[in-house]
């Protein structure tokens, strides 16, 4: 049987494990320095060296998140499935809640189970921004975020297919390539849809939305 998919390694041995790769089925040995994070279809989890691991095995204690939860694109879900760090951990830089919601920040390669409903997401949400978005068909709208608004669903007029959406009104132009992806059937399929379609942002934000401690 075929093992994980690698998230994201660190250490020495980091050249050996690249994002999106599938892993063997069999224990992988960790220098000192080392750490892995892996996903499948029992979730994320992180392994440091040195020593060796299953990487099939689940945690003694696993935080699980329900798949459905996964799935769901409408932004009045996003508290459920938001990332979760411990306090003083590091949280780095605002990144968008949950798999679906899209980043306006920057370009990018973004899927969509739906392109129907789709949520945008700012980090600023100091005041009220209005976006003019434009599809690669020539349909245009434009979108308002109210002030404290980070989420808003893409207007139904450029709302509902994959190709590129022109996104004007922030720091610099935007193209989001939005590409339609099936509904899996557990979190491991999922991960290989995005990988394969090559939306890796997203790959690494279902990884953080099903970290196992």
């Amino acid at each position: 049987m075929a093992g994980p998919l690698v998230v994201r390694a660190a250490g020495p041995s980091a050249a050996q494990f690249k994002p999106g790769q599938r892993l063997a089925d069999a224990p992988v040995t960790l220098k000192a320095g080392d750490s892995i994070v892996v996903l499948d279809a029992k979730g994320t989890r992180s392994f440091s060296g040195p020593g060796t691991f299953s990487l099939t095995a689940a945690s003694a204690e696993a935080a699980q998140v329900a798949f459905s939860d996964l799935l769901v694109q409408k932004p009045a879900r996003r508290a459920r499935i938001g990332a979760v760090r411990s306090a003083g951990q590091d949280q780095g830089p605002p990144t968008p809640p949950g798999v679906w919601a899209l980043d306006t920040r920057q370009s990018d390669t973004v899927c969509a189970i739906d392109p129907a409903n789709i949520a945008l997401w700012r980090a600023d949400t100091t005041a009220a921004q209005t976006y003019n978005i434009t599809r690669e068909d020539g349909a245009t709208a434009s979108l308002t975020f109210g002030p404290g608004q980070a989420l808003a669903n893409l207007p139904a007029e450029v709302a509902g297919k994959a190709g590129a959406l022109k996104i004007m009104g922030g720091k610099a132009p935007v193209t989001l390539t939005i590409k339609q992806v099936a509904a899996p059937t557990n979190v491991e399929a999922l991960g290989m849809a995005l990988v394969d379609a090559g939306c890796q942002s997203q790959f690494q934000r279902l990884a953080v939305n099903t970290l196992q401690d």
